[in-house]
C-alpha cells in the first residue's frame, strides 16, 4: 500500500511541475519589435514562454543553438538569412505568419522633409530604379505601389529640410540585420535599405550618413536630432503616426515563427 502512495505521489509531482512550465516551450523576438508583439498575443505562443532578446539576428541564433524553440522575426529577415545556402540551413518559417504590416520613413513631427522624399520615392519607383534595388536582395516581390500615409502638414515655421540641405548630409537611424543594413564579406556596409536611402540622398544632392541606434530609444534620437529619420524597416502604426511624420509605404512584410526543420 505504501509502494502505491508514493508512486501516486510520484505521478502527482511530476504532473504539477509539468503544469507550472516545467516543460514549456521558448519563443524569443527583438524587443520592442513587431515580433516581440505577435509572440506575446499570437495564440500560436500560448504554450511558450517568452524571452526578449537585443536583435533580430539574436533570436535568429538562439533557435539555432537550441536555447529557444522558435524566434519571431521580420519576413524580411527570413529572405535570404535562413534555409539553403545560409549559414541556418536548418531553419524554416513554420505557418504562414502574423501581423501584415507595411514599412515607411520616420522623420521628425511636421517634417517638411517626408514630402521631399516622397517626391524622391515615386521618382525611384517610376523609374524602375527601386524594383533594380530590391531585386538584388530578393524583396521585388514585396514593394508596394503608390499609396498615402500623410499624417501631418508640413510646418509652417521651422524648416526640416532647410535644416538638412544646409548640413549637405542625412543623418539616418539604422540597427544592422540583412537584408536591410549589413556589412559584407569585405566589411561594406549593404542592403536595401542602404542602397535605396543612398538613391534618394543622391537625387537630393546630400550624402547619406548611417548612424546605428538602439532601437527602443529611436524616437528620442529622432526628436533630439541625433539623426534626421528613422530609416530601417520600420513598421507603420498608429502609435507612429500620431508621433512622427511618416513616408508613403515602400514595402509589405510580415511577422514569421521560425524553428529547426523536422
Amino acid at each position: 500500500m505504501k509502494k502505491i502512495l508514493a508512486l501516486i505521489m510520484t505521478l502527482c509531482l511530476l504532473f504539477s511541475v509539468a503544469a507550472c512550465g516545467g516543460t514549456a516551450k521558448i519563443v524569443v523576438a527583438e524587443k520592442g519589435s513587431a515580433g516581440e508583439t505577435a509572440a506575446q498575443k499570437e495564440a500560436d505562443f500560448n504554450d511558450y514562454e517568452y524571452t526578449a532578446v537585443d536583435t533580430q539576428a539574436k533570436a535568429i541564433m538562439e533557435v539555432n543553438a537550441g536555447t529557444a524553440d522558435a524566434a519571431v522575426i521580420d519576413y524580411v529577415m527570413s529572405i535570404g538569412s535562413i534555409g539553403k545556402g545560409t549559414d541556418y540551413e536548418n531553419l524554416v518559417v513554420e505557418g504562414d505568419g502574423y501581423s501584415k504590416e507595411e514599412y515607411g520613413i520616420a522623420f521628425r513631427k511636421g517634417s517638411d522633409m517626408t514630402a521631399k522624399v516622397n517626391e524622391v520615392i515615386r521618382d525611384l519607383k517610376a523609374s524602375g530604379e527601386l524594383a533594380k534595388i530590391a531585386k538584388t536582395y530578393k524583396l521585388d516581390g514585396i514593394l508596394l505601389g503608390d499609396k498615402e500615409t500623410e499624417a501631418f502638414k508640413e510646418s509652417e515655421t521651422d524648416s526640416d529640410y532647410k535644416y538638412i540641405m544646409d548640413k549637405g548630409e542625412l543623418i539616418i537611424g539604422i540597427t544592422y540585420f540583412a537584408p536591410m543594413n549589413y556589412f559584407n564579406d569585405d566589411d561594406e556596409l549593404v542592403g536595401f535599405e542602404t542602397e535605396f536611402a543612398k538613391a534618394v540622398c543622391a537625387k537630393l544632392g546630400i550624402k547619406a550618413k548611417f548612424q546605428e541606434i538602439s532601437w527602443n530609444a529611436k524616437e528620442t534620437e529622432l526628436a533630439a536630432k541625433n539623426i534626421d529619420c528613422i530609416w530601417n524597416g520600420m513598421t507603420i502604426d498608429a502609435e507612429r503616426l500620431e508621433n512622427m511624420s511618416i513616408s508613403i509605404p515602400y514595402m509589405e512584410n510580415k511577422q514569421v515563427k521560425i524553428v529547426k526543420e523536422k
